[in-house]
């Protein structure tokens, strides 16, 4: 060992450490002599020491390693049967008379793992002349994994024999380094591999040569970009003081009905407040709401441990029947959170899948759970809110001006009467007393202005009085309380004032009709006397004068009400018309822009999904709401329901609204193919029903867009549309989309339900391992595959009793206690799986 710069087995163990290795193998040339020694020095050390040879097989160099701990003696002999006889150990020359794979299968049948050496230089296994010799060997089931030099080999290896075996590619240093002509000290991990594996062992290494593709690699991987659920705490109910643990990558919950599996996914959903939709799945959420009513104390908290890159947050969230609390967050938030103030998480409750493929509009969900579109949903509901109170005006305007010109339908009458009466009278007593009326008809209203107040909405500063979610975003809450604050005296001021200034003016008002009502009485007076004067004969002017009187009234009021109509009332209705259009425009644009992101993100999906699963968007797909409202609007018109139901789908609320304001019927008739007669029974109905505020909140509705998804088995076939496809098809195409959608964590509650078994490896575990390393997933499952296939990094399994479930055991497969619980929650146990492996076994061969 002279020739590695160190004197002492402890001297390389701490080399090792130093350079950040967790396992190193011992394999010098035909002699296990430093195996024990390497293996006591670092007894006290975290370092895992396997105990291996370097053997010169008779075609090259072969590495044979064994479990930690195996004894020196056991190499030896395995050196005696292979040939080399004991005076022979350490004799670096001493050849073996058989090659490569030969030599493998005894390393094999003796316990140990073959690997060839150095394939790619001297004395390696790609140096062979006969490359079908080499092909063999590759494939033979001995040889564990190839040890290579030059990272460009890996791709060529891979590449020879793809197809026919899934063969792991290992580097290690030989304790060489750059510049070097020599085995030296500090040349230890100057090549390394990076192995998954819950304890770096040969029976961690065993598993992870097995499934090279997702455990083994030749680059350091870099620490995870995607958000993690480090761990999970629960305080109090059925899982009290239980931790679990999770890996960056595949977390899979084992155990039987009723041991906390589904509950556990439910509680990491109530901690970061994303639970199922109540209005998208009622029965999903009223299902979720009672189990965690039932597993859960008052007062029982949740603490959920993320990270993201180096940042790292606590979110603690307590369970009350009555109202539980908000999240609460403790750590690097910012980095977490997003622009919601929520850690984003994608999650599936028992049974949800399904309600996802249902609808077109329930599938949406999935595409906008990955976006932020507040800022869409604001300005739609200020366009909306905007449109309400300009629906409000529109009515009242319709109403007065239905009323004003009911009222004016009587003015020939008026005048034709006037015109009879006044032919008694003196023409410039009539002008007076025509002046006279059609100054009663103005200050006889007059009786003062009611209560003035100025309005604003306040309300939204209260939510600035609870906590700020960003500690160092207090000082703004502050600033906007303030601010409201603020305003709220200001109104108060105003409003004061303005009272003030009514009552003076109020009471101006009344002593201003009084002094006229006075002077009139004058003239009335002084007019009747006239008359008594002029009707000598008794032929009743008085009487006639009082009609006229009245007809002048009338007549004043209605050329008032005329004038208003044509002044005021029209213009004002074509002024709120013009500016409801708008409106109606910033509303289809804020829609518009909603639609052109969720459509990006459409397109992006589509490219993940590899053409299994292909989706589209709707545009406004969903006219139930608009259906409802227009019926609910028709009661009562006899209108027939088919009627009805042509015109939501040949029209949109907008369109149809707008045509009504413009009284445009032969337009609903072009575009509908409605007889004219059931639309203008439509249109009368809602102007007698005194609807038309109702009916332009119709413009408004919101017709969602749906999401079309359309599926295909193999690349060759047609994609069929999810309508179209069984209960589990569905289930699948909505579970690649989930798969394939971001990097949030991905949490589902049993995902293989009512998947055919073929599917689960084809699409699912498929799928799975192809996206490894970028995103975790959390998974309550009975699959093999999604277990076994999919190969989980983490397995959970759980047990309880009447009262408390507890974690059994935790870890990855590799370890024997997991490995035997796995095939017993999977299977059944070893007997069921064994007889059925030799009753299934045929079909393998």
């Amino acid at each position: 060992m002279h020739t590695y710069g160190a004197s002492e087995p402890r001297e390389i163990v701490d080399a090792a450490i130093t350079a950040g290795l967790h396992a190193i193998a011992v394999t010098d040339h035909n002699t296990a002599g430093w195996c024990d020694r390497m293996a006591e020095a670092a007894r006290d050390t975290t370092l895992v020491v396997l105990p291996g040879l370097e053997l010169s097989t008779a075609e090259g160099h072969l590495l044979a390693v064994w479990e930690e701990g195996t004894p020196a003696q056991h190499l030896e002999d395995v050196l005696v049967e292979l040939g080399v006889v004991r005076a022979d150990h350490g004799d670096l020359h001493k050849a073996l008379d058989k090659g490569f794979a030969d030599t493998a299968k005894i390393i094999a049948a003796r316990g140990g793992l073959a690997i060839p050496a150095h394939a790619d230089r001297e004395k390696g296994l790609l140096r062979l002349a006969v490359a079908d010799r080499i092909n063999q060997t590759l494939l033979d089931d001995a040889i564990g994994a190839v040890e290579i030099v030059d990272l460009a080999e890996a791709e060529k290896l891979k590449v020879r024999v793809k197809g026919r075996r899934e063969l792991a590619v290992v580097r290690s240093s030989d304790t060489t380094a750059s510049g070097a002509s020599c085995h030296v000290l500090h040349g230890i991990g100057h090549r390394r591999t990076w192995i998954k594996a819950s304890r770096p062992d040969l029976c961690g290494l065993r598993h992870a040569l097995a499934d090279p593709a997702l455990r083994v690699r030749l680059d350091k991987p870099g620490v995870p970009e995607h958000t993690v659920i480090e761990s999970v705490t629960v305080t109090g109910g059925f899982l009290d003081g239980q931790q679990f643990q999770f890996s960056c990558d595949l977390n899979c919950l084992l155990g039987g009905t009723g041991a906390g599996k589904s509950l556990l996914i439910e509680l990491v959903r109530f901690a970061l407040d994303q639970q199922t939709d109540v209005g998208d799945f009622p029965q999903v959420r009223n299902e979720v709401d009672s189990r965690l009513k039932y597993a859960l104390t008052s007062g029982s908290t949740v603490e959920v441990v993320l990270t993201r890159g180096h940042a790292r947050c606590l979110v603690r969230r307590a369970y009350f029947e009555d109202g539980s609390t908000q999240p609460e967050f403790i750590g690097d938030t910012e980095q977490l959170t997003g622009l919601s103030g929520r850690i984003a998480i994608t999650g599936f409750s028992q049974g949800e899948v399904i309600e996802y493929a249902r609808t077109p509009v329930g599938r949406m969900a999935l595409i906008d759970a990955a976006l932020d579109l507040t800022e869409f949903e604001i300005r739609e509901a200020d366009a909306a809110d905007r449109l309400d109170d300009n629906g409000r005006l529109i009515g009242s305007l319709e109403s007065k001006i239905a009323q004003v010109r009911a009222r004016l339908e009587t003015l020939p009458d008026v005048e034709n009467r006037l015109a009879e009466l006044s032919g008694l009278f003196d023409g410039e007593t009539i002008k007076m007393q025509a002046k006279w009326s059609a100054e009663k008809a103005l200050f006889e209203p007059v009786v003062g202005i009611p209560e003035l107040k100025v309005t604003a909405r306040t309300d939204s500063g209260d939510k600035f009085r609870r906590s700020s979610a960003i500690a160092d975003n207090r000082d703004l809450y502050q600033r906007a309380q303030a601010a409201y604050s603020q305003l709220r005296e200001a109104i108060e001021a105003a409003n004061a004032q303005l009272a003030q200034v009514l009552l003076v003016v109020n009471k101006e008002l009344v002593a201003i009709r009084q002094e006229w009502l006075e002077r009139y009485q004058t003239f009335d007076r002084e007019l009747a006397e006239a008359v008594s004067r002029i009707d000598v004969d008794n032929k009743g002017l008085a009487a006639l004068r009082t009609r006229l009187v009245e007809l002048q009234t009338e007549k004043a009021k209605l050329d008032a009400q005329q004038t208003q109509l044509n002044d005021e009332l029209l213009p004002n209705l074509t002024t709120a018309t013009s500016y409801r259009e708008e409106l109606l425009a910033e509303l289809i644009d804020a829609r518009k822009a909603r639609r052109k992101r969720r459509e990006d993100r459409i397109k992006a999906l589509n490219k993940l999904m590899g053409g299994i699963v292909r989706i589209k968007m709707l545009s406004e797909n969903d006219d139930s709401a608009y259906l409802a409202e227009l019926t609910a609007i028709a009661k009562g018109s006899h209108l027939r329901a088919p009627v009805l139901r042509v015109i939501c789908e040949k029209t949109l609320p907008v369109k149809l609204v707008r045509s009504f304001l413009a009284d445009d019927v032969d337009g609903v008739c072009t575009a509908t193919g409605a007889e004219r007669k059931h639309v203008e029974t439509l249109f009368e109905h809602v102007r007698e029903k005194g609807a038309i505020e109702d009916f332009l909140r119709v413009q408004t509705l919101d017709l969602h867009d749906g999401l079309s998804v359309e599926f295909r088995k193999h690349a060759n076939d047609g994609y069929v549309p999810i309508e179209r496809l069984a209960h589990g098809q569905k289930c699948t195409a909505i579970l690649i989309i989930a798969l394939a959608d971001g990097t949030d964590p991905l949490i589902i509650d049993q995902p293989e339900d009512a998947l055919h078994a073929p599917w689960i490896e084809e699409y699912l575990v498929a799928k799975l391992r192809d996206l490894r390393g970028g995103r975790q997933y959390i998974f309550a499952t009975r699959s093999p595959g999604l277990v076994v296939s999919a190969d989980a990094e983490m397995i959970i399994t759980l047990t309880s009793d009447a009262k408390n479930g507890v974690v059994e055991a935790t870890g990855s497969l590799e370890r024997h206690d997991l490995n035997a619980l796995t095939l017993y929650h999977l299977e059944g146990g070893p007997v069921p799986f064994k007889r059925r492996t030799v009753k299934l076994g045929s079909s393998m061969n």
